[in-house]
């Protein structure tokens, strides 16, 4: 395609626009269970023994749970008709996780970030056992791809300028 310098530089900055978009969704979509137990520790409140509201926390743990289903439906869909038992071997290692690393306090454990490590793994753990399930990988461009189109396009421009 031959492009006038305008309609050129119009469509890099729509390019550049949608690429940091689509990278930001991606990024906000990976830690359904970091951001479930983030919340939960942020919205919930506290008992005089640092346990927390088990109903507020179930709310939100419900809500990672709907996030995970959404951003993965292949592996929800298997998963409910007894498909795909690598998400029952995921939320196994994050009980497993979680007890191990509780201080007991849910309180202190929030404000320390020691069960954050739990959390993040279970992530991970359920990206492949989507893939495992049959979800097609979502390859999501990184930071550092970004920050490459944004050098590249601003060669460009600068080299069109010239």
């Amino acid at each position: 395609m031959i492009f006038c310098e305008q309609e050129g530089m119009t469509t890099i900055k729509i390019i550049v626009l949608l690429f940091g978009l689509l990278s930001f969704a991606g990024m906000l979509h990976a830690g359904c269970a970091q951001d479930a137990y983030n919340e939960a520790c942020t919205y919930c409140s506290f008992d005089a023994n640092g346990k927390i509201d088990q109903s507020c926390s179930g709310g939100h743990q419900a809500a990672g749970t709907s996030c995970v289903s959404s951003l993965y439906p292949i592996m929800a869909g298997k998963y409910a008709t007894g498909q795909c038992p690598q998400v029952d071997a995921c939320a196994s290692e994050l009980r497993s996780c979680t007890a191990q690393h509780s201080s007991g306090n849910d309180k202190a454990d929030c404000q320390e970030g020691s069960l954050s490590v739990c959390y993040s793994a279970a992530d991970a753990c359920m990206k492949q056992a989507a893939i495992k399930c049959g979800e097609v990988e979502k390859q999501c461009p990184g930071p550092s791809a970004f920050i490459l189109l944004v050098l590249g396009a601003s060669l460009f421009y600068y080299n069109k300028k010239g």
